[in-house]
């Protein structure tokens, strides 16, 4: 007992008990997927046979009507046959019509008069001793049983005609162009012929039978001699019920109708069977011999398995112990697994292996975390080590370095000498031993990682920095001059790495864009905030909500003392945050595409306040601000005009202010926009004047009725001389030039008094009023000297 327990516990025993189950299994498995591999390509093979069977059946019979149908139009044109037909020599006609006949091989050769009257009628005996031979038909003189004008256009007409149902087409024969004088047609017989054809060609049980309501069926023609009570009601039911049979493969198809005699009409069905089991007798042949072979491969796989056992012995249980330890990444011992050639070569193979593993990781490792064209370190790399300085709260300052003119020098010299570069710059940043550590983020951004620093050290290390890789680069013979764009993040704890890499990339692109050469990160230049991103999936439903309102400031026409005109200014009535000013969400709508939908609910609601204001006697013209992105529009003229038409508001009822910058950026298009807006009446006005960078001559030939003097020059007015002088200045240019002139920021009288005397038109200011919603507008006006 002990000693059997002991050999089943042996390497060579477990071995060989493995592979049997295994191989049993796999057998099993071979087995099962074989049965059902067959019982899909019976399946498959069933209805192959039965497509092919259908194919076959529609194109022979289709030739069949085809080559009839060729062939009487082409008899219908024999001068001869029309000759014989006109002088109605009936032997003649007959002789000519079996010639014909004769071509094709036809059963059946008929030709028709005018009149309906069979003049030509000859077929062939089918069967019996005068089995071949042509006689005359017995409708020979008699009236023809169909309409000439409906069953001769059939598609596939079916003649009946002594015991026999024939495939029967004519075509007409005419005397001149048109005039048609007969008909003549030529038919096969629907019989044995056709049957053996068919089921040579599809291997299947062919037939044609007539079928009709409450009586038996006809069988016509078979192609199998044995045809049993089964098989006959198996065909009838599927033909009347379509009711399949699961031990036969079937198919039928309505050829249509036949009528026999003038109260019976039937149906001629084509139809072909065979019984399963005949039809996949060669299948089953076949499963048998691959179940034969599977249980002929069983024991010798079993034998197989038993020499192999045999040859695996102790030297596997060493193999598998220094296995083991290797695994644990002791890659340095050698391996030793028996004293056999065969063993030797396979430890010595195994410790290559394991060098190469070694070799491997190492080299996986390193591009893990290092940059492939520069060898220094990635982001991985940048995550790795900075990792325990943000543990220690060790001071950390990120750089972003972007070198400029990749693109350009990539282009035109090629990303050969483009990937050159960027080893030179690796090589360049590398070389400052101040620099902790140096990463390539991407194509032309490096990333520097500096701890224990100050601001000052690290202006000036990146100063170096700038120098070093500013320095000329030569590359065969062309010299290439780098310059850097920086953007700097220092960590203010608590923080993590992606905060100071977006930070840091936040100061880059604000450098970028401001064209510096260095920015330091500070929050004032985030637009990226939590709150602005809040603001902009807030605006377009705001705009639809109505959650927009306007302010009103009073312009004080300072030749009458009196208020005739206000700006309308928006602000947003944030459900959550409250009022929010203009400022914070102006550039969010132009950067988003909103502005068009804000500048129309502006207008819309400037000119619904007009509305109201003069339903109580109130007049007052209304200015609004328009953003250049309005002006991009080439639909915001059309929109302006028909929403002053439609609310039918006096055309100088409306003022439309736009600042200088928005004309600078397209002169030639804004001034068409301005000048269709001023040739319909609408008054415009420069806003902000002296703080954009438009020029006279552009001024000189803006369609505008007016400036608006910034409000800086306004504030200080009285205190401030070099103020006086600039606003002097500016009202006697504008005056000379024809425009009216509106001071904006006046916040006492003396600036008010100072604008009066000089001629001013306007002015507005905190002085006579903050900007104010249109309900207490209304009663400062009502309290207010200037009403």
């Amino acid at each position: 007992m002990l000693k059997t327990l002991k050999s089943f516990n042996s390497i060579q025993t477990r071995i060989f008990a493995f592979f049997m189950v295994l191989l049993i299994a796999v057998q099993a498995i071979s087995f099962a997927i074989t049965y059902y591999t067959n019982k899909r390509l019976e399946q498959h093979q069933l209805a192959n046979q039965l497509s092919v069977a259908e194919l076959v059946f529609k194109s022979e019979y289709d030739n069949r009507n085809y080559y009839l149908s060729a062939f009487a139009e082409t008899a219908a044109k024999d001068f001869g046959l029309k000759d014989v037909f006109i002088d109605d020599d009936s032997r003649s006609f007959l002789v000519a019509l079996n010639n014909h006949r004769k071509r094709i091989n036809a059963d059946l050769a008929i030709a028709v008069d005018i009149e309906g009257k069979v003049i030509g009628q000859l077929l062939t005996t089918p069967d019996g001793p005068n089995q071949g031979k042509v006689k005359v038909g017995p409708e020979q003189g008699e009236a023809f049983r169909m309409s000439l004008a409906t069953e001769f256009e059939a598609i596939s007409p079916l003649y009946p005609l002594e015991n026999h149902v024939y495939q029967l087409r004519f075509s007409p024969l005419t005397s001149g162009a048109s005039n048609i004088i007969g008909w003549v047609g030529f038919g096969y017989i629907i019989g044995d012929e056709l049957t053996q054809s068919l089921s040579q060609q599809t291997g299947l049980n062919t037939g044609f039978v007539l079928t009709a309501e409450q009586q038996t069926n006809q069988l016509i023609s078979l192609s199998s001699s044995s045809f049993s009570k089964a098989d006959n009601q198996v065909i009838s039911s599927f033909i009347k019920q379509n009711r399949p049979n699961d031990d036969y493969i079937l198919w039928q198809s309505d050829l249509g109708e036949v009528s026999l005699k003038e109260n019976d009409h039937r149906q001629l069905h084509a139809f072909m069977f065979l019984s399963r089991s005949d039809a996949l007798e060669s299948a089953q042949k076949h499963w048998f011999q691959q179940v034969l072979l599977i249980l002929l491969m069983l024991p010798i796989s079993l034998f197989v398995a038993f020499i192999i056992a045999r040859g695996v012995t102790k030297p596997l249980t060493l193999l598998i112990k220094q296995a083991r330890f290797i695994a644990k990444g002791n890659y340095n011992s050698k391996v030793e697994v028996g004293s056999s050639a065969e063993m030797h070569e396979l430890a010595e193979e195994i410790t290559a292996m394991q060098q190469a593993i070694l070799s491997r990781e190492n080299k996986i490792t390193f591009q893990a975390y290092h940059d492939p064209l520069t060898s220094l370190g990635n982001k991985n790399e940048l995550i790795r080590v900075t990792s325990n300085w943000f543990e220690d709260k060790t001071p950390i300052a990120i750089c972003l370095i972007n070198i400029r003119r990749m693109t350009e020098i990539n282009g035109t010299l090629g990303h050969i000498v483009g990937d050159v570069v960027i080893q030179e710059i690796g090589r360049r940043l590398a070389s400052f031993d101040e620099i902790d550590l140096v990463c390539r983020l991407s194509g032309d951004e490096f990333v520097l990682a500096i701890k224990h620093t100050e601001q000052k050290k690290l202006t000036a290390l990146i100063k170096n920095i700038q120098r070093s890789i500013e320095t000329e680069f030569c590359y065969q013979d062309i010299s290439l001059h780098l310059q850097t764009t920086i953007g700097i993040s220092f960590v203010h704890y608590p923080n993590d790495l992606e905060t100071l890499l977006r930070q840091a990339d936040t100061a880059l692109q604000h450098a970028k864009k401001n064209r510096l050469h260095l920015q330091i990160y500070h929050q004032q230049i985030d637009v990226n905030t939590l709150d602005r991103l809040q603001l902009v999936n807030d605006l377009k439903p705001a705009i639809e909500q109505d959650e927009l309102v306007l302010f009103y400031q009073p312009k004080l026409d300072l030749t009458l003392n009196k208020v005739t005109h206000v700006e309308a200014l928006v602000r947003w009535q944030h459900p959550v945050r409250g009022m929010i000013p203009p400022d914070s969400f102006i550039s969010i709508a132009e950067q988003m595409g909103q502005m068009n939908a804000l500048t129309q609910w502006v207008i819309n609601e400037a000119l619904d306040q007009y509305l109201r204001w003069q339903q109580q006697g109130i007049e007052l013209a209304i200015a609004v601000n328009i953003s250049p992105e309005n002006l991009k529009d080439n639909q915001f003229c059309d929109y302006v005009l028909q929403t002053i038409k439609d609310k039918r508001v006096p055309i100088e009822a409306l003022t439309l202010e736009i600042t200088e910058d928005a004309v600078v950026a397209d002169p030639e298009h804004a001034i068409k926009q301005l000048t269709e807006l001023k040739q319909h009446g609408l008054k415009l006005s420069i806003d902000d004047y002296g703080t954009g960078y438009s020029s006279l001559a552009q001024l000189k030939q803006l369609p505008v009725d007016e400036l608006k003097i910034d409000k800086s020059f306004v504030q200080n007015l009285m205190i401030n001389e070099d103020d006086q002088i600039i606003v002097n200045s500016t009202l006697q240019l504008a005056h000379n030039l024809g425009l009216k002139v509106v001071a904006e920021g006046i916040e006492d009288e003396g600036s008010l008094k100072w604008l009066t005397e000089r001629g001013c038109e306007m002015g507005q200011g905190f002085y006579l009023s903050k900007p104010v919603d249109a309900t207490r507008l209304t009663q400062w006006l009502i309290q207010s000297s200037y009403s």
